[in-house]
């Protein structure tokens, strides 16, 4: 199951907002919070793609989504130091 950085956070027990924090801290993403293109295409974090519509310009508007993977999980948990006990019950 894939999880974006608001699930991760809850799986790994702490807030979203820590969450961002410590990764930009460790460099996994920027001060933008887009993720560092040293840490894609290793199978742990991709980016999402997605699209809304902008009532303000008349047109689609697209974003990037950090996302993790279940082998992501426990990669982030080991990057910051952050022991898993059930992941299958969170989020």
């Amino acid at each position: 199951m894939n999880r974006d950085l608001d699930q991760a956070a809850a799986v790994l027990g702490i807030g979203p907002r820590k969450l961002r924090h410590r990764l930009r801290e460790v460099g996994v993403i920027d001060h933008e919070g887009k993720l560092a293109a040293a840490y894609r295409d290793q199978g742990n974090l991709y980016v999402d793609t997605r699209q809304r519509w902008n009532p303000a310009i008349g047109n689609w508007t697209s974003y990037g989504v950090i996302m993790s993977t279940e082998r992501g999980i426990e990669w982030l948990a080991g990057q910051l130091g952050i022991t898993i006990t059930r992941k299958d019950k969170a989020a």
